[in-house]
């Protein structure tokens, strides 16, 4: 069974998502590709691990 998640630990996980994407973001503005793509890599296979297991 899935439980919600309370308010606080909701909005935890919002300002978690923000500091990355604001993190990806100036990457981005700094033109620092090859970072961002091996964050990007790191995220996705955690994911895809998440998924599998």
């Amino acid at each position: 069974m899935y439980e919600m998640p309370s308010d606080l630990q909701y909005k935890d996980h919002l300002r978690k998502e923000r500091i990355r994407i604001e993190d990806e973001l100036e990457m981005l503005r700094d033109k620092d590709y090859e970072k961002l793509e091996k964050k990007l890599e790191r995220d996705l296979s955690r994911v895809i691990e998440g998924i599998e297991s």
